[in-house]
């Protein structure tokens, strides 16, 4: 995922070159950069979320359970 963060940075760095060299079309690059990096944070939020579950929990060797 971390790879993700580097392309959104480079979309929205991408665009500001745009936005200053005059085009209008920047300003959309840097707002899709920036969605895309709000998503991959979200992603990653939730994924490390679930990870700490599963870390807390227990398996029952007897019946297979999760606890």
């Amino acid at each position: 995922m971390e790879g993700s963060y580097w392309i959104a940075l480079a979309a929205v760095v991408l665009g500001i070159a745009v936005t200053v060299g005059g085009s209008l079309l920047g300003l959309l690059v840097v707002a899709g950069g920036a969605a895309w990096g709000a998503l991959v944070h979200q992603r990653v939020v939730a994924s490390e979320a679930r990870l700490a579950d599963w870390n807390g929990s227990r398996v029952c060797l007897a019946c297979t359970g999760t606890f």
